[in-house]
């Protein structure tokens, strides 16, 4: 009877070892993974860029992943805490094609570039209040005001929140992450062909690849003509607006008085103006923009500049891919105006800007567009 219960004796304990050997190695693997993430951390979540490494700072697109991107949010956050800095250029896509030595150059300071495409007014809030949570001593901040963020009241956050915190406990989304070891494995290759770390010129520009003129963006919307009524800015929306406002763009000039912040309403084509019109909308937008600018101006380290009013520009279509989206050549003039307070929104000076292009985009021919 003993004899016979060897065998089973022998299998249970071959079993034993066989699963702690497997919870072992499962765990140097892990370990190793985890290890290899954190010293090389493609994504900055713990520190800058090694020396002797070189880092490509953009999205990065898995195999199998479908449209899957990892990248773009995931990187701003570690730019802005652990990265040698004293100014940052941040907000949406019109602001990608900015050059940070450029804004170096015109405003002696040393700046990153941290823009996030389709950005609310809250995300891009955010990633400067972390830039002030690291303990950086920002100067100057350039930000882009969108008009097509003017009533967007969204208030919630990018889906990699465990970047976004200071809490250790849930950073396996990070250290066990495919997509984050996926980039590891890129910065690596990346060193080896002889790279360097993207600068903030080339950072998330886009402006070289685009196709510009006016056949680009006519094709890029379909305006449904004039219509005899106009859509009013209601007592409501409008306190909506400026709660926006007031709680993602001016608080963080408020508690960073030594912070200059030179915020800009992006020039828009006539094409955006067009499609506005053949909603009605174009006193709702200018009437929501008149009461930003009242409230933004009361805010005395806030820059505040427009160039719709920049007739040239806008309804040169040559400017621009899209309705909204125009070429670097612009991005380059937008700074060197601000460096030269062109365009500049005072107390003094806005109630007739407001007039200027109220006038011209009720009365412009947008029909003429499409001849």
């Amino acid at each position: 009877m003993i004899s016979g219960e060897r065998p089973e004796a022998d299998k249970d304990k071959k079993y034993t070892v066989w699963m702690v050997v497997t919870i072992l190695l499962t765990v140097m693997v892990l370990a190793c993974i985890v290890a290899i993430t954190v010293y090389i951390d493609p994504f900055f979540h713990y520190h800058k860029p090694l020396e002797g490494y070189a880092y490509p700072l953009n999205n990065v697109q898995v195999p199998g992943s479908g449209d899957r991107t990892f990248g773009l949010r995931e990187q701003n956050d570690g730019i802005v805490r652990h990265f040698d800095y004293d100014s940052i250029i941040c907000g949406t896509s019109m602001t990608e094609n900015f050059k940070a030595s450029q804004a170096d150059a015109i405003f002696d300071a040393d700046f990153v570039k941290v823009p996030l495409s389709g950005a609310s007014y809250r995300e891009s809030h955010d990633i400067l209040q972390w830039a002030y949570g690291a303990g950086k001593n920002v100067r100057y901040v350039i930000r882009s005001i969108d008009y097509s963020m003017l009533f967007d009241y969204y208030d919630g956050h990018n889906d990699q929140l465990y970047m976004y915190d200071n809490n250790p406990f849930n950073d396996q989304q990070y250290v066990l992450n495919k997509y984050v070891l996926y980039r590891v494995f890129g910065v690596l290759q990346y060193t080896r062909a002889g790279n360097q770390t993207t600068d903030f010129d080339a950072y998330r520009s886009w402006g070289a690849g685009g196709t510009y003129g006016a056949e680009a963006v006519l094709a890029a919307y379909t305006s449904g003509g004039g219509v005899e009524f106009s859509v009013a800015l209601s007592e409501d929306e409008c306190e909506a607006m400026l709660d926006n406002l007031r709680q993602n763009v001016i608080d963080l000039p408020d508690e960073h008085p030594e912070t200059t912040f030179y915020l800009f309403f992006p020039p828009y084509s006539i094409c955006y103006w067009d499609e506005l019109n053949s909603k009605g909308e174009i006193d709702r937008m200018i009437d929501a923009e008149e009461a930003a600018i009242a409230e933004i101006l009361k805010h005395p380290n806030i820059k505040l500049y427009s160039f719709s009013d920049n007739f040239e520009l806008v309804c040169n279509l040559d400017n621009y891919k899209d309705q909204g989206h125009y070429g670097p050549w612009v991005n380059a003039w937008i700074l060197e105006w601000m460096g030269d307070d062109v365009g500049l929104l005072t107390e003094d000076n806005y109630e007739a800007y407001i007039s200027r292009i109220r006038e011209f985009y009720n009365t412009y021919d947008y029909d003429s567009l499409r001849q």
